[in-house]
């Protein structure tokens, strides 16, 4: 049977031997490498996550709040050419047939600093429209045709999609606000997206109509879905949980001569990273707790080694101890104009971790 030790280490190369032509008078001491395997460490992407980008319950997506604009407001005389729309006091006549113009009301909506682009796959664009109009516009002529509608036009990188509320459906009535749910549509966004509301009017029964008449549109996003967003890590505090490290069957401190940690990395972010090492063990069989910090860089490359060189000491109060941990800490910067990264909600940087003892044997 082999001995459980011999099974986890391997011995990759015999640096030197000792040879002489008389009879030496001690065995010959002989150095070899030999490598532990570990357990492979991962970092999500929530880590390098701003507080207006989450992940979703599944993983699946990221959801990012939007702030809400102010609120975009016109009047009547704006909305209206109509001679009855433009009299400077009150009057009481018959609603007459308009269309308002396209930036009568209008806002632009701006993404968040540090998310500053995304590829939407859902969301809702939440309207709230208090109307003093002095009228329905939508029911200018009351619950009986014919009725007006309502275009809500939402303008991304992508192009343009527009929403259309009928008043056979809907209604919006005067002196009150009505909430209105507008899908966002999918696609690239960049930077911020514009909205734009306009009316479609058909001539209705008498109101009360004054140019300075007014309508206030409120505007906020929800559930905003993305696929893949652009997000600025600028210094972002990182890190990987401890993870348990056998050593304790490698029962060779007293041969230990020097070694390292290796470490190879999968980085699936183009963010760079100044990390710290760190290797613990608590005290026992008479020896104090060990707490090792190694600094080490991560390049914003797909894939990358690292060697943490360990000095003699340092691997002797590892070698052979129960409980030994690694994990990791520090900073990411992304490397995209501004700091930038693109991420997407399945992605982890791995890290897959050896370590690396030069043994002396005989003697």
């Amino acid at each position: 049977m082999i001995p459980r030790r011999s099974r986890r280490l391997v011995p990759l190369a015999l640096l030197g031997l000792a040879a002489a032509c008389d009879i030496p008078s001690a065995a010959p001491i002989l150095q070899q490498t030999w490598m532990v395997p570990g357990d492979s460490l991962e970092m999500n992407v929530s880590q390098l996550l701003p507080p207006s980008v989450g992940v979703t319950g599944g993983g699946t997506a990221f959801l990012v709040s939007v702030p809400a604009p102010a609120p975009f407001t016109s009047t009547l005389g704006a909305l209206c050419g109509q001679p009855a729309c433009q009299s400077g006091g009150t009057v009481n006549a018959p609603i007459p047939a308009f269309t308002s113009p396209a930036n009568a009301l209008s806002r632009t909506v701006t993404l968040p600093a540090e998310s500053p682009s995304a590829t939407v796959t859902s969301g809702t664009l939440n309207l709230q429209v208090t109307n003093n109009l002095g009228f329905d516009p939508l029911r200018p002529n009351g619950n009986a045709a014919a009725y007006g509608s309502l275009a809500v036009a939402i303008t991304n990188a992508a192009g343009t999609t527009t929403t259309t509320v009928q008043g056979s459906a809907q209604a919006i009535p005067n002196g009150a606000t009505t909430l209105l749910a507008i899908p966002m549509p999918a696609g690239s966004y960049a930077t911020s997206f514009s909205v734009t509301v306009s009316f479609t009017v058909p001539a209705g029964q008498n109101a009360n109509l004054s140019a300075s008449n007014g309508i206030s549109v409120g505007a906020s996003v929800s559930n905003l879905t993305v696929s893949q967003a652009t997000v600025v890590v600028a210094n972002e505090a990182v890190n990987v949980s401890p993870s348990a490290y056998n050593l304790d069957d490698v029962d060779l401190a007293d041969q230990v001569e020097g070694g390292a940690f290796l470490l190879d990395f999968e980085n699936p972010f183009t963010a760079s990273a100044a990390l710290n090492f760190l290797i613990s063990a608590p005290a026992q069989g008479g020896q104090p707790a060990v707490n090792l910090s190694k600094p080490m860089a991560v390049t914003a490359t797909p894939t990358s080694s690292v060697t943490v060189a360990l000095t003699k000491p340092e691997l002797q109060s590892l070698v052979g101890k129960q409980g030994v941990t690694i994990a990791v800490t520090g900073t990411a910067t992304g490397t995209g104009a501004g700091n930038t990264v693109v991420v997407t909600p399945a992605q982890r940087l791995k890290i897959r971790t050896r370590v690396q003892l030069l043994l002396n044997i005989g003697g």
